[in-house]
């Protein structure tokens, strides 16, 4: 099923006339305003007009697993795409023989580079707000797994020392299973350190306040830390 262009005098009338034609509800379809065109004498008269795209959502679906396919044939690898939609987010389920490895590369990279262009070109749309996984063998599973286990030990370890402790660099999609595991522990508070794709996920005491904190001590023995002024730069100092 193909995008319908409807017309209207307003974005609803274009949306409803749309609606129609493919025979669905709203809630099945995204809809992209295209142009506003004003009447004749600044719009006195013929009123305005407005011309709206309004593609079912199951094609985000069938282009997913149109290109993902595509891959695969292009890189010579046997396997089965399916594309499950789930509240309006896409899971992508690889299966192949043999080179489940291959597509899933170290530490995931592969599949999250996949995963990560594929959402770039779903959110060409703008009114596609659905979040794209990648899945190869089941191996997302398994990690999310590992990192709920990981997240959990960590916690502990943090309401024993009063430490804050840390992962390893870690992918957007890792980091984001150690926050939502942790979410609701009210003992331990999350964030996250570091640049670039790769960022580590620090677990700290949540009575530390907002305040991050690096876990190390700062300044000199004892606690004390002294700042130097530049030359001609005068000190100042507060009382609270």
């Amino acid at each position: 099923m193909k995008s319908i262009i409807g017309e209207g005098s307003s974005v609803e009338e274009a949306v409803d006339q749309a609606l129609k034609r493919l025979g669905v509800r709203i809630d099945q379809v995204n809809v992209r305003v295209l142009e506003e065109q004003r009447g004749r004498l600044f719009g006195l008269l013929g009123g305005r007009k407005f011309r709206v795209e309004v593609t079912p959502r199951g094609e985000t679906a069938e282009r997913l697993e149109e290109i993902v396919g595509g891959t695969m044939r292009h890189l010579g690898i046997p396997s089965q795409v399916e594309v499950v939609s789930d509240n309006g987010d896409y899971t992508v389920q690889i299966g192949t023989v043999d080179s489940d490895g291959l597509l899933i590369g170290k530490h995931g990279e592969t599949l999250y580079a996949l995963e990560h262009l594929l959402n770039r070109i779903v959110h060409k749309d703008r009114n596609e707000q659905g979040r794209v996984r990648v899945d190869v063998g089941g191996y997302r599973e398994r990690r999310d797994d590992q990192l709920r286990e990981k997240a959990l030990g960590m916690a502990r370890r943090v309401k024993e020392t009063g430490r804050e402790v840390s992962t390893d660099p870690l992918f957007s999609p890792d980091r984001r299973i150690i926050h939502l595991a942790l979410s609701n522990d009210t003992s331990v508070r999350t964030y996250t350190v570091g640049d670039g794709l790769y960022k580590s996920v620090v677990v700290a005491p949540s009575d530390r306040g907002s305040g991050r904190s690096t876990g190390r001590p700062s300044g000199r023995p004892g606690g004390r830390s002294r700042s130097r002024s530049r030359p001609g730069q005068r000190r100042s100092r507060s009382r609270s």
